[in-house]
Protein backbone atom coordinates (compact mmCIF):
# COMPACT_ATOMS: atom_id res chain seq x y z
CA UNK A 1 0.00 0.00 0.00
CA UNK A 2 1.56 3.27 -1.07
CA UNK A 3 2.53 6.06 1.29
CA UNK A 4 -0.30 8.35 -0.18
CA UNK A 5 -3.04 5.78 0.38
CA UNK A 6 -2.18 5.09 3.96
CA UNK A 7 -2.36 9.00 4.74
CA UNK A 8 -5.46 9.08 3.22
CA UNK A 9 -6.75 6.19 4.69
CA UNK A 10 -5.56 7.79 8.54
CA UNK A 11 -7.14 11.00 7.50
CA UNK A 12 -10.43 9.10 6.72
CA UNK A 13 -10.55 7.68 10.08
CA UNK A 14 -10.22 10.86 11.80
CA UNK A 15 -12.81 12.21 10.55
CA UNK A 16 -15.05 9.54 11.28
CA UNK A 17 -13.57 9.56 14.63
CA UNK A 18 -14.37 13.79 14.79
CA UNK A 19 -17.37 13.82 13.22
CA UNK A 20 -18.93 11.34 15.32
CA UNK A 21 -17.28 10.81 18.47
CA UNK A 22 -20.03 9.75 20.68
CA UNK A 23 -20.80 7.02 18.38
CA UNK A 24 -17.70 5.61 17.68
CA UNK A 25 -16.60 5.61 21.78
CA UNK A 26 -19.66 3.69 21.66
CA UNK A 27 -18.95 0.94 19.42
CA UNK A 28 -15.01 0.93 20.86
CA UNK A 29 -17.23 0.19 24.53
CA UNK A 30 -19.40 -2.64 22.82
CA UNK A 31 -16.17 -4.59 22.17
CA UNK A 32 -15.83 -5.15 25.89
CA UNK A 33 -18.64 -8.16 25.31
CA UNK A 34 -15.71 -9.91 23.80
CA UNK A 35 -13.53 -9.73 26.99
CA UNK A 36 -16.35 -11.06 29.25
CA UNK A 37 -18.38 -13.25 27.43
CA UNK A 38 -18.89 -17.16 28.13
CA UNK A 39 -16.68 -18.56 25.76
CA UNK A 40 -13.05 -17.41 25.13
CA UNK A 41 -12.60 -13.83 25.33
CA UNK A 42 -9.73 -11.39 23.81
CA UNK A 43 -8.59 -9.42 26.41
CA UNK A 44 -6.15 -7.57 23.82
CA UNK A 45 -9.10 -6.00 22.31
CA UNK A 46 -8.23 -3.87 25.65
CA UNK A 47 -5.93 -1.94 23.41
CA UNK A 48 -7.55 -0.68 20.27
CA UNK A 49 -10.28 -0.34 22.80
CA UNK A 50 -8.39 2.42 25.20
CA UNK A 51 -5.79 3.41 22.98
CA UNK A 52 -8.71 4.88 20.03
CA UNK A 53 -10.67 5.97 23.25
CA UNK A 54 -7.43 8.15 24.47
CA UNK A 55 -6.69 9.27 20.96
CA UNK A 56 -10.19 10.86 20.81
CA UNK A 57 -10.46 12.42 23.91
CA UNK A 58 -7.51 14.25 23.83
CA UNK A 59 -8.16 15.65 20.27
CA UNK A 60 -12.38 16.30 21.41
CA UNK A 61 -12.93 19.70 23.18
CA UNK A 62 -13.35 19.96 26.65
CA UNK A 63 -16.91 20.05 26.58
CA UNK A 64 -17.21 16.87 24.84
CA UNK A 65 -15.32 14.52 27.30
CA UNK A 66 -18.42 13.98 29.77
CA UNK A 67 -20.63 12.52 26.85
CA UNK A 68 -17.39 10.49 24.95
CA UNK A 69 -17.04 8.64 28.20
CA UNK A 70 -20.52 8.05 28.83
CA UNK A 71 -20.71 6.75 25.69
CA UNK A 72 -17.67 4.83 26.19
CA UNK A 73 -19.30 3.06 29.12
CA UNK A 74 -22.58 2.28 28.02
CA UNK A 75 -21.08 0.58 25.29
CA UNK A 76 -18.85 -1.20 28.12
CA UNK A 77 -21.59 -2.55 30.39
CA UNK A 78 -24.54 -2.44 28.13
CA UNK A 79 -22.49 -5.38 25.94
CA UNK A 80 -21.55 -6.93 28.88
CA UNK A 81 -24.49 -6.73 31.35
CA UNK A 82 -27.56 -7.56 29.11
CA UNK A 83 -28.54 -11.07 30.71
CA UNK A 84 -29.39 -9.23 34.10
CA UNK A 85 -32.67 -9.00 31.95
CA UNK A 86 -33.01 -12.34 31.62
CA UNK A 87 -34.06 -12.51 35.28
CA UNK A 88 -37.27 -10.26 34.79
CA UNK A 89 -38.37 -12.70 31.52
CA UNK A 90 -38.17 -15.62 35.09
CA UNK A 91 -40.84 -13.36 36.60
CA UNK A 92 -43.08 -12.99 33.99
CA UNK A 93 -42.04 -9.51 33.04
CA UNK A 94 -40.98 -10.21 29.79
CA UNK A 95 -38.63 -7.55 27.87
CA UNK A 96 -39.29 -5.01 30.26
CA UNK A 97 -35.87 -5.76 32.11
CA UNK A 98 -33.99 -4.47 29.33
CA UNK A 99 -35.35 -1.07 30.36
CA UNK A 100 -34.41 -1.86 34.15
CA UNK A 101 -31.46 -2.87 32.47
CA UNK A 102 -31.17 0.59 30.33
CA UNK A 103 -31.41 2.14 33.80
CA UNK A 104 -28.38 0.45 35.40
CA UNK A 105 -26.12 0.98 32.88
CA UNK A 106 -27.42 4.29 32.23
CA UNK A 107 -26.46 4.97 36.43
CA UNK A 108 -22.70 3.69 35.88
CA UNK A 109 -22.00 4.78 32.52
CA UNK A 110 -21.98 8.23 34.28
CA UNK A 111 -18.65 7.26 36.28
CA UNK A 112 -16.73 6.85 32.75
CA UNK A 113 -18.12 10.01 31.42
CA UNK A 114 -16.77 11.89 34.99
CA UNK A 115 -13.24 10.44 34.60
CA UNK A 116 -12.78 11.47 31.31
CA UNK A 117 -14.06 15.00 31.75
CA UNK A 118 -12.00 14.62 34.82
CA UNK A 119 -8.94 13.71 32.59
CA UNK A 120 -9.22 15.64 30.04
CA UNK A 121 -9.88 19.10 32.64
CA UNK A 122 -5.92 18.64 34.29
CA UNK A 123 -3.80 16.52 31.94
CA UNK A 124 -1.26 19.07 30.06
CA UNK A 125 1.03 16.71 28.18
CA UNK A 126 0.51 13.17 26.14
CA UNK A 127 2.02 11.08 28.60
CA UNK A 128 0.31 12.69 31.67
CA UNK A 129 -2.80 12.06 29.98
CA UNK A 130 -3.15 8.51 29.70
CA UNK A 131 -1.80 8.47 33.47
CA UNK A 132 -4.83 10.73 34.78
CA UNK A 133 -6.87 8.47 32.44
CA UNK A 134 -5.51 5.20 34.39
CA UNK A 135 -5.76 6.84 37.55
CA UNK A 136 -9.24 7.76 37.42
CA UNK A 137 -10.59 5.14 35.53
CA UNK A 138 -9.40 2.65 38.25
CA UNK A 139 -10.74 4.94 41.32
CA UNK A 140 -13.93 5.26 39.27
CA UNK A 141 -14.11 1.68 39.66
CA UNK A 142 -13.54 1.50 43.41
CA UNK A 143 -16.42 4.17 44.04
CA UNK A 144 -18.88 2.55 41.56
CA UNK A 145 -18.37 -0.58 44.04
CA UNK A 146 -18.38 1.55 47.46
CA UNK A 147 -21.51 4.04 46.88
CA UNK A 148 -24.94 4.51 46.16
CA UNK A 149 -26.39 0.88 44.46
CA UNK A 150 -22.55 -0.70 45.29
CA UNK A 151 -22.31 -2.54 42.00
CA UNK A 152 -18.40 -3.85 41.73
CA UNK A 153 -19.06 -5.97 38.59
CA UNK A 154 -17.02 -6.17 35.52
CA UNK A 155 -14.27 -4.81 36.60
CA UNK A 156 -11.50 -4.31 34.18
CA UNK A 157 -9.36 -6.72 35.76
CA UNK A 158 -11.51 -9.49 36.05
CA UNK A 159 -11.04 -9.41 31.66
CA UNK A 160 -7.69 -10.99 31.78
CA UNK A 161 -8.86 -14.55 34.05
CA UNK A 162 -8.19 -16.49 30.93
CA UNK A 163 -4.06 -15.40 31.41
CA UNK A 164 -3.62 -16.89 34.55
CA UNK A 165 0.21 -15.53 34.95
CA UNK A 166 -0.73 -12.19 34.71
CA UNK A 167 -3.69 -12.00 37.26
CA UNK A 168 -1.39 -13.69 39.85
CA UNK A 169 -0.33 -10.60 41.37
CA UNK A 170 -3.80 -9.95 42.26
CA UNK A 171 -2.46 -11.26 45.68
CA UNK A 172 -1.09 -8.31 46.42
CA UNK A 173 -2.80 -5.46 44.64
CA UNK A 174 -6.11 -7.18 43.97
CA UNK A 175 -8.43 -7.13 41.37
CA UNK A 176 -8.02 -3.38 41.50
CA UNK A 177 -4.36 -2.80 41.15
CA UNK A 178 -4.49 -5.38 37.64
CA UNK A 179 -7.07 -2.94 36.20
CA UNK A 180 -4.67 -0.42 37.07
CA UNK A 181 -1.90 -2.55 35.50
CA UNK A 182 -3.45 -3.52 32.54
CA UNK A 183 -4.01 0.76 32.11
CA UNK A 184 -0.66 1.37 32.99
CA UNK A 185 0.69 -0.44 30.26
CA UNK A 186 -1.33 0.83 27.54
CA UNK A 187 -0.61 4.44 28.48
CA UNK A 188 2.86 3.38 28.13
CA UNK A 189 2.27 1.75 24.57
CA UNK A 190 0.98 5.44 23.58
CA UNK A 191 4.42 6.97 22.65
CA UNK A 192 7.40 5.69 21.65
CA UNK A 193 9.61 7.06 24.62
CA UNK A 194 7.67 5.11 27.24
CA UNK A 195 7.08 1.77 25.29
CA UNK A 196 10.27 -0.29 27.09
CA UNK A 197 8.20 0.88 30.51
CA UNK A 198 5.09 -0.95 29.16
CA UNK A 199 6.79 -4.09 27.71
CA UNK A 200 9.03 -4.63 31.57
CA UNK A 201 5.63 -4.06 33.32
CA UNK A 202 4.32 -6.83 31.42
CA UNK A 203 7.26 -8.68 31.59
CA UNK A 204 7.20 -7.78 35.11
CA UNK A 205 3.47 -9.03 35.92
CA UNK A 206 3.57 -11.81 33.51
CA UNK A 207 7.09 -13.31 35.23
CA UNK A 208 5.47 -13.46 38.67
CA UNK A 209 2.63 -15.04 37.99
CA UNK A 210 4.65 -17.68 36.07
CA UNK A 211 7.30 -17.60 39.35
CA UNK A 212 4.24 -18.17 41.73
CA UNK A 213 2.49 -21.17 39.91
CA UNK A 214 5.31 -22.86 38.58
CA UNK A 215 8.26 -22.33 40.82
CA UNK A 216 7.68 -21.32 44.05
CA UNK A 217 6.10 -23.63 47.04
CA UNK A 218 2.92 -22.97 46.98
CA UNK A 219 1.12 -26.21 45.57
CA UNK A 220 -1.83 -26.63 47.57
CA UNK A 221 -2.29 -30.38 49.15
CA UNK A 222 -6.20 -32.14 50.29
CA UNK A 223 -7.44 -31.76 53.92
CA UNK A 224 -8.29 -35.73 54.67
CA UNK A 225 -9.80 -34.39 57.86
CA UNK A 226 -13.19 -33.62 56.05
CA UNK A 227 -15.02 -34.43 52.56
CA UNK A 228 -16.77 -31.91 51.15
CA UNK A 229 -20.05 -32.85 48.70
CA UNK A 230 -21.43 -30.12 46.36
CA UNK A 231 -25.26 -30.07 45.33
CA UNK A 232 -26.37 -29.03 41.64
CA UNK A 233 -30.08 -29.18 41.93
CA UNK A 234 -30.45 -27.73 38.53
CA UNK A 235 -34.34 -26.29 39.71
CA UNK A 236 -36.15 -24.06 37.69
CA UNK A 237 -36.90 -20.54 38.94
CA UNK A 238 -40.72 -21.67 38.08
CA UNK A 239 -40.18 -24.92 39.80
CA UNK A 240 -38.50 -23.34 42.90
CA UNK A 241 -41.26 -20.87 43.25
CA UNK A 242 -44.27 -23.51 42.83
CA UNK A 243 -45.82 -24.34 46.11
CA UNK A 244 -46.50 -27.93 44.74
CA UNK A 245 -43.39 -28.72 43.84
CA UNK A 246 -41.53 -27.83 47.44
CA UNK A 247 -41.27 -31.47 48.78
CA UNK A 248 -40.18 -32.39 45.41
CA UNK A 249 -37.22 -30.06 45.14
CA UNK A 250 -36.16 -30.91 48.60
CA UNK A 251 -36.25 -34.44 47.72
CA UNK A 252 -33.99 -33.55 44.59
CA UNK A 253 -31.55 -32.32 47.11
CA UNK A 254 -31.76 -35.53 49.19
CA UNK A 255 -31.64 -37.79 46.33
CA UNK A 256 -28.35 -36.21 45.09
CA UNK A 257 -27.24 -36.05 48.90
CA UNK A 258 -27.50 -39.71 49.63
CA UNK A 259 -25.38 -40.58 46.61
CA UNK A 260 -22.41 -39.36 47.41
CA UNK A 261 -18.96 -41.31 47.78
CA UNK A 262 -18.66 -43.64 51.01
CA UNK A 263 -16.41 -41.53 53.56
CA UNK A 264 -16.36 -42.51 56.95
CA UNK A 265 -14.85 -39.79 58.33
CA UNK A 266 -16.83 -35.92 59.40
CA UNK A 267 -18.61 -34.16 55.79
CA UNK A 268 -20.14 -31.54 54.59
CA UNK A 269 -23.16 -31.61 52.15
CA UNK A 270 -23.14 -27.84 50.61
CA UNK A 271 -26.71 -27.08 49.14
CA UNK A 272 -27.33 -23.79 46.99
CA UNK A 273 -28.68 -20.67 47.72
CA UNK A 274 -32.39 -20.84 48.27
CA UNK A 275 -31.98 -24.19 48.64
CA UNK A 276 -35.23 -24.41 51.21
CA UNK A 277 -37.51 -21.28 50.52
CA UNK A 278 -40.58 -22.11 52.88
CA UNK A 279 -40.99 -19.51 55.65
CA UNK A 280 -43.18 -19.79 58.76
CA UNK A 281 -43.55 -22.58 61.16
CA UNK A 282 -43.49 -25.40 58.65
CA UNK A 283 -39.46 -24.78 57.91
CA UNK A 284 -39.01 -26.41 61.31
CA UNK A 285 -40.78 -29.44 60.18
CA UNK A 286 -38.32 -29.39 56.85
CA UNK A 287 -35.17 -29.23 58.57
CA UNK A 288 -36.43 -32.88 60.82
CA UNK A 289 -37.30 -34.39 57.55
CA UNK A 290 -33.87 -33.21 55.94
CA UNK A 291 -32.00 -34.54 58.88
CA UNK A 292 -33.88 -37.73 58.76
CA UNK A 293 -32.46 -38.26 55.65
CA UNK A 294 -28.67 -37.79 56.25
CA UNK A 295 -27.37 -40.74 55.64
CA UNK A 296 -23.99 -40.59 57.59
CA UNK A 297 -23.55 -40.08 61.01
CA UNK A 298 -20.67 -37.37 60.99
CA UNK A 299 -22.16 -34.91 58.89
CA UNK A 300 -23.58 -31.40 58.43
CA UNK A 301 -25.76 -29.59 55.97
CA UNK A 302 -25.19 -26.15 54.94
CA UNK A 303 -27.91 -25.10 52.54
CA UNK A 304 -29.19 -21.50 51.84
CA UNK A 305 -32.88 -20.47 52.79
CA UNK A 306 -35.22 -17.25 53.79
CA UNK A 307 -35.91 -17.06 56.98
CA UNK A 308 -37.72 -14.44 59.53
CA UNK A 309 -36.26 -13.56 62.63
CA UNK A 310 -37.74 -13.01 66.32
CA UNK A 311 -38.84 -9.16 65.19
CA UNK A 312 -40.40 -10.49 61.94
CA UNK A 313 -37.66 -9.05 59.98
CA UNK A 314 -37.02 -11.52 56.52
CA UNK A 315 -33.64 -12.80 55.27
CA UNK A 316 -31.75 -14.38 52.79
CA UNK A 317 -29.72 -17.12 54.99
CA UNK A 318 -27.40 -19.73 55.05
CA UNK A 319 -27.65 -22.16 58.70
CA UNK A 320 -25.38 -25.15 59.29
CA UNK A 321 -27.98 -28.22 60.43
CA UNK A 322 -26.93 -31.03 62.12
CA UNK A 323 -28.08 -34.72 62.41
CA UNK A 324 -30.40 -34.28 65.39
CA UNK A 325 -32.03 -31.60 63.30
CA UNK A 326 -30.25 -28.52 65.32
CA UNK A 327 -29.17 -25.47 63.48
CA UNK A 328 -25.52 -24.86 64.67
CA UNK A 329 -24.90 -21.35 63.06
CA UNK A 330 -26.83 -19.01 60.80
CA UNK A 331 -24.82 -16.47 58.26
CA UNK A 332 -27.83 -13.64 57.23
CA UNK A 333 -26.47 -11.98 53.62
CA UNK A 334 -25.29 -8.79 53.67
CA UNK A 335 -24.92 -7.33 50.76
CA UNK A 336 -28.61 -6.94 49.32
CA UNK A 337 -29.49 -7.27 45.18
CA UNK A 338 -31.00 -3.77 44.70
CA UNK A 339 -34.60 -4.77 43.16
CA UNK A 340 -33.76 -8.10 43.84
CA UNK A 341 -33.74 -8.44 47.43
CA UNK A 342 -35.15 -5.05 48.26
CA UNK A 343 -36.93 -2.18 46.96
CA UNK A 344 -36.60 1.11 48.74
CA UNK A 345 -40.15 2.15 50.32
CA UNK A 346 -41.09 5.12 47.85
CA UNK A 347 -40.72 2.62 45.30
CA UNK A 348 -43.06 -0.17 47.07
CA UNK A 349 -45.62 2.75 47.28
CA UNK A 350 -45.83 2.83 43.57
CA UNK A 351 -46.38 -0.78 43.40
CA UNK A 352 -43.22 -1.66 42.11
CA UNK A 353 -42.21 -5.53 43.51
CA UNK A 354 -38.91 -7.10 44.17
CA UNK A 355 -38.40 -10.13 42.04
CA UNK A 356 -37.52 -12.66 44.31
CA UNK A 357 -41.04 -14.16 46.06
CA UNK A 358 -42.54 -12.38 48.67
CA UNK A 359 -43.38 -8.24 48.66
CA UNK A 360 -41.46 -8.01 51.97
CA UNK A 361 -37.55 -6.40 51.85
CA UNK A 362 -34.95 -9.09 52.85
CA UNK A 363 -32.98 -7.42 55.83
CA UNK A 364 -29.13 -6.59 55.85
CA UNK A 365 -27.61 -9.05 58.00
CA UNK A 366 -24.93 -8.79 60.78
CA UNK A 367 -23.58 -11.90 61.88
CA UNK A 368 -20.29 -12.55 61.25
CA UNK A 369 -19.34 -14.68 58.22
CA UNK A 370 -16.86 -17.25 60.08
CA UNK A 371 -17.96 -20.61 60.39
CA UNK A 372 -16.75 -22.84 63.53
CA UNK A 373 -17.41 -26.59 63.14
CA UNK A 374 -15.54 -29.28 65.05
CA UNK A 375 -13.19 -31.07 63.08
CA UNK A 376 -13.44 -28.82 60.11
CA UNK A 377 -11.24 -25.84 58.92
CA UNK A 378 -12.63 -22.11 59.56
CA UNK A 379 -14.42 -20.91 56.38
CA UNK A 380 -15.97 -17.54 55.53
CA UNK A 381 -19.62 -17.39 53.62
CA UNK A 382 -20.59 -15.64 51.04
CA UNK A 383 -24.14 -15.30 49.75
CA UNK A 384 -24.66 -14.83 45.47
CA UNK A 385 -22.88 -11.64 45.04
CA UNK A 386 -21.55 -10.83 48.11
CA UNK A 387 -18.35 -12.22 46.49
CA UNK A 388 -18.10 -9.65 43.98
CA UNK A 389 -16.47 -7.25 46.51
CA UNK A 390 -12.92 -7.38 46.92
CA UNK A 391 -11.54 -6.92 50.75
CA UNK A 392 -14.50 -7.38 51.98
CA UNK A 393 -15.60 -11.26 52.19
CA UNK A 394 -13.54 -12.25 55.22
CA UNK A 395 -14.29 -11.27 59.18
CA UNK A 396 -11.93 -13.46 60.99
CA UNK A 397 -8.14 -14.03 60.30
CA UNK A 398 -8.75 -17.78 61.22
CA UNK A 399 -10.95 -18.73 58.12
CA UNK A 400 -8.61 -21.17 55.47
CA UNK A 401 -11.28 -21.76 52.82
CA UNK A 402 -14.43 -19.81 51.39
CA UNK A 403 -17.56 -21.00 50.44
CA UNK A 404 -20.01 -19.37 48.19
CA UNK A 405 -23.71 -20.23 47.63
CA UNK A 406 -25.89 -18.39 44.33
CA UNK A 407 -28.92 -19.39 42.54
CA UNK A 408 -27.91 -18.43 39.34
CA UNK A 409 -30.87 -20.19 37.83
CA UNK A 410 -32.12 -16.60 37.03
CA UNK A 411 -29.90 -16.49 34.05
CA UNK A 412 -29.97 -19.63 31.75
CA UNK A 413 -26.92 -19.74 29.28
CA UNK A 414 -25.99 -16.20 29.04
CA UNK A 415 -22.92 -14.68 30.28
CA UNK A 416 -23.98 -13.96 33.78
CA UNK A 417 -22.69 -17.05 35.27
CA UNK A 418 -19.63 -17.50 33.66
CA UNK A 419 -18.67 -13.62 35.04
CA UNK A 420 -20.14 -15.00 38.43
CA UNK A 421 -17.63 -17.47 38.57
CA UNK A 422 -14.45 -15.60 37.78
CA UNK A 423 -15.25 -13.75 39.76
CA UNK A 424 -14.88 -16.05 42.64
CA UNK A 425 -11.29 -17.24 40.88
CA UNK A 426 -10.27 -13.84 41.96
CA UNK A 427 -11.67 -13.26 45.35
CA UNK A 428 -8.81 -17.23 45.74
CA UNK A 429 -6.12 -15.18 44.37
CA UNK A 430 -6.95 -11.80 47.03
CA UNK A 431 -6.89 -13.86 50.04
CA UNK A 432 -5.10 -17.19 49.13
CA UNK A 433 -7.85 -19.18 50.21
CA UNK A 434 -9.38 -21.94 48.01
CA UNK A 435 -13.35 -21.41 47.11
CA UNK A 436 -16.10 -23.72 47.03
CA UNK A 437 -18.64 -22.62 44.79
CA UNK A 438 -22.24 -24.21 44.62
CA UNK A 439 -24.86 -22.90 42.48
CA UNK A 440 -28.26 -24.38 41.65
CA UNK A 441 -27.81 -24.02 38.16
CA UNK A 442 -23.99 -23.58 37.76
CA UNK A 443 -21.29 -23.18 37.88
CA UNK A 444 -20.49 -25.11 40.81
CA UNK A 445 -17.07 -25.53 41.52
CA UNK A 446 -13.78 -26.21 43.37
CA UNK A 447 -11.24 -23.15 43.13
CA UNK A 448 -7.78 -23.46 44.23
CA UNK A 449 -5.57 -20.40 45.77
CA UNK A 450 -4.52 -19.51 42.64
CA UNK A 451 -7.57 -19.38 41.08
CA UNK A 452 -7.73 -22.64 38.69
CA UNK A 453 -10.78 -24.02 39.02
CA UNK A 454 -10.00 -28.29 39.83
CA UNK A 455 -13.45 -29.52 39.33
CA UNK A 456 -16.90 -28.03 38.25
CA UNK A 457 -20.12 -28.85 37.30
CA UNK A 458 -21.72 -27.26 33.78
CA UNK A 459 -24.62 -24.74 33.78
CA UNK A 460 -28.00 -26.62 33.85
CA UNK A 461 -25.96 -30.18 34.77
CA UNK A 462 -27.47 -32.02 38.08
CA UNK A 463 -24.81 -33.31 39.82
CA UNK A 464 -22.51 -32.90 42.79
CA UNK A 465 -18.75 -32.67 43.79
CA UNK A 466 -16.86 -35.47 46.46
CA UNK A 467 -13.57 -33.61 46.98
CA UNK A 468 -11.61 -32.94 49.75
CA UNK A 469 -10.76 -29.39 50.12
CA UNK A 470 -7.60 -28.00 48.76
CA UNK A 471 -5.25 -26.53 51.86
CA UNK A 472 -4.59 -23.49 52.29
CA UNK A 473 -1.03 -22.37 51.33
CA UNK A 474 -0.09 -18.86 53.00
CA UNK A 475 -1.41 -15.48 53.75
CA UNK A 476 -1.47 -12.91 51.30
CA UNK A 477 -0.65 -9.27 51.14
CA UNK A 478 -3.72 -8.29 49.76
CA UNK A 479 -5.44 -10.53 52.59
CA UNK A 480 -3.61 -8.45 55.50
CA UNK A 481 -4.39 -4.75 53.62
CA UNK A 482 -7.08 -5.69 51.39
CA UNK A 483 -7.75 -2.49 49.11
CA UNK A 484 -5.59 0.20 51.22
CA UNK A 485 -2.63 -0.80 48.97
CA UNK A 486 -3.88 0.15 45.48
CA UNK A 487 -5.85 3.32 46.83
CA UNK A 488 -2.28 4.56 48.79
CA UNK A 489 -0.87 3.68 45.33
CA UNK A 490 -3.43 5.99 43.15
CA UNK A 491 -2.91 8.62 45.65
CA UNK A 492 0.70 9.07 45.66
CA UNK A 493 0.04 8.54 41.43
CA UNK A 494 -2.67 11.14 41.81
CA UNK A 495 -0.15 13.63 43.66
CA UNK A 496 2.77 13.12 41.39
CA UNK A 497 1.09 14.10 38.40
CA UNK A 498 -0.66 17.03 39.66
CA UNK A 499 3.14 17.82 41.26
CA UNK A 500 4.46 17.49 37.25
CA UNK A 501 1.58 19.23 35.81
CA UNK A 502 2.68 22.38 37.99
CA UNK A 503 6.36 22.47 36.82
Amino acid sequence: MSLSACIEIKNIAKRIFFVFPRITALCLGGLAKFCFCRGTTVPLLLFPMFMILLFILKQSPQKNSFGIGFSFGFGYFASTLYWIAESFKCVGLGNYGYIAVAFLVFYISIYPGIVCYLTKRFATTPLNFSLFFSVFWVLGEYFRGAILIKFPWNLLGYSCYNIPYFSQIADIFGVYGISFIILLTISFFTTKKTLIYGISLLFITIFYGYYKINLSDNYTTSDSRFMVTLIQPSITHEDKNNANKIKANIDRHISISSNSKIYHGKRLVIWPEAAVNILAVSQKKIWEYIASSMKYDDCYIIAGHDRFDENGKLYNSLCVLGKDAKIRQIYDKRHLLPFGEFIPEFFLNLGLRKMTSGIINFSEGKLSRAVKIDGVAQFEVLICYEIAFPGEIVDASGSEWILNITNDSWFNESDGPIQHMKTSCFRAIEEGKPVIRCANNGISCIIDCNGRILKSLKTNEIGKIDVFMPKRYQETFFSIYNNKTILAILMLFLAFLFFSRRY
